[in-house]
């Protein structure tokens, strides 16, 4: 096999991505006031491990979370999904693929769901659903990236059987200054 046969062409997830319990949607505007609702729910919970939730202090920064979503989807450099539960279609969170290096067939995926929705397998099966779609489309490599102390968001990889790799050590800057991140990694090849 030559190196150029290796290097992925650009090229768009699918919008919707049905699996057994979840469905993926890229984000629409429509969605927006239900984003923010949910963000005013579980700000504190969610701004313990994460930048941005004390950025979004209206619908209005939703709005503007989705279009620049739609942009780097045209990008072809991040695809942002809603996570919604197939039993009622009630949309519960976000999973992403972004950090996206076509050369090097390589890309990170970044999580969150409302609290209620928290410890029902819902993020592990999205992660499932969108790394199938990842590997098939010729993925090599797919990381995530959780701060030590979350360790809800850290029984994801490990569930998933992706390979702990270690600790970058305060690469992360959160509201109270600088935080590490356990990476976690899966290869096409670890992948059933």
């Amino acid at each position: 096999m030559e190196v150029q046969d290796l290097v992925m062409d650009k090229q768009f997830l699918p919008e919707i991505i049905h699996g057994e319990t979840v469905t993926l949607k890229k984000h629409q505007v429509e969605l927006a006031d239900k984003m923010y609702r949910y963000v005013v729910e579980d700000r504190q919970r969610l701004a313990r491990f994460l930048p941005w939730p004390d950025f979004i202090a209206t619908v209005h920064d939703e709005v503007d979370f989705i279009n620049n979503c739609s942009e780097e989807w045209q990008k072809y450099a991040t695809f942002s999904f809603g996570i919604f539960r197939n039993s009622d279609s009630e949309y519960m969170g976000n999973l992403s693929a972004f950090g996206i290096n076509w050369k090097n067939c390589s890309c990170e995926l970044g999580y969150w769901i409302l609290g209620k929705f928290e410890g029902q397998g819902h993020i592990s099966s999205a992660v499932r659903l969108l790394e199938a779609t990842l590997f098939g489309m010729g993925f090599n490599r797919i990381v995530i990236r959780c701060d030590p102390k979350n360790l809800r968001s850290a029984s994801v990889p490990k569930r998933l059987h992706y390979v702990f790799e270690g600790v970058q050590r305060e690469v992360s800057f959160r509201n109270d200054g600088f935080h590490d991140l356990s990476v976690y990694s899966k290869l096409k090849s670890d992948y059933p």
